[in-house]
């Protein structure tokens, strides 16, 4: 695979009791260096109990659909949480409706884009982890809620 084929997204989540909403930032680092990023909230109901548990698996979500809607064969995921990647693996158990339809998305998705997790300490100052996080404190306050998936080129361009 050339590099060209494979993307780097850092992911992470938020919540707000007050807003009763989730919420995700992505940055994404495309193979030529430009950044990416993308945020945006929920508020479901039953997706609330997990609160930013529920925002980290959204981001992880998005961050692979727009990497496959972009056409690249790899996606390098860098969290904070390690439900991200250990529901998607079977390493833990999948205790509720929630993680087993994230982990059974990502597994469907794997298919058609190689999916590598690559866990960070959070709030360790690792740049991309730090921006993710604004992002996803920012997604709290966004309007229009879960943004459309889309290229990665079509979504905010980091200045």
């Amino acid at each position: 695979m050339s590099s060209d084929e494979k993307i780097t997204a850092y992911v992470d989540g938020s919540y707000s009791d007050a807003l009763k909403r989730y919420s995700f930032g992505c940055v994404f680092i495309t193979p030529y260096g430009c950044i990416y990023t993308a945020c945006g909230y929920g508020d479901n109901p039953d997706s609330l109990k997990s609160r930013n548990v529920t925002g980290e698996m959204l981001g992880a979500m998005y961050a692979v659909q727009c990497a496959r809607k972009s056409g690249y064969k790899a996606i390098d995921i860098y969290y904070d949480y390690a439900g991200i990647e250990m529901w998607v693996t079977g390493a833990w158990k999948r205790k509720n409706d929630l993680t087993v339809k994230y982990a059974m998305a990502m597994c469907e998705w794997g298919r058609d884009i190689d999916i590598s997790f690559h866990k960070v300490d959070a709030h360790t100052g690792v740049e991309y982890n730090e921006m993710a996080d604004r992002l996803a404190k920012k997604g709290l306050e966004s309007d229009g809620g879960i943004p459309p998936v889309k290229k990665i080129d079509d979504l905010e361009l980091w200045q």
